[in-house]
C-alpha cells in the first residue's frame, strides 16, 4: 500500500495540485467583501484627513499673503 501522507492525491495532475494549492491559500487569507470595503474606507477617510489639512495650510497661506507682514508680528523699536 502506497503511502498517501507524501502524495494525498495522486490522480490529480500538476496544474490541478496548483489550483488547489492557490485555492487553499485564498481560503487562509481569508479576506472578505467585507474587509476589503473597511480597508478601503479606511484609507479614502486618511486621505480626506490629509486633503483638509492641505486645504487647511493652504488657506492659511493665502490669508497670511493678503495681509501685509504675513500675519507676523513686527517688533516694535
Amino acid at each position: 500500500m502506497p503511502d498517501t501522507a507524501i502524495d494525498p492525491i495522486p490522480k490529480q495532475g500538476k496544474f490541478r495540485r496548483a489550483l488547489a494549492a492557490v485555492g487553499a491559500w485564498l481560503q487562509a487569507l481569508d479576506y472578505t467583501g467585507f474587509d476589503y470595503t473597511l480597508d478601503r474606507t479606511e484609507r479614502l477617510e486618511r486621505e480626506l484627513a490629509q486633503l483638509k489639512e492641505e486645504l487647511r495650510q493652504s488657506r492659511e497661506a493665502s490669508s497670511s499673503d493678503a495681509h501685509p507682514g504675513g500675519g507676523v508680528l513686527a517688533p516694535h523699536d
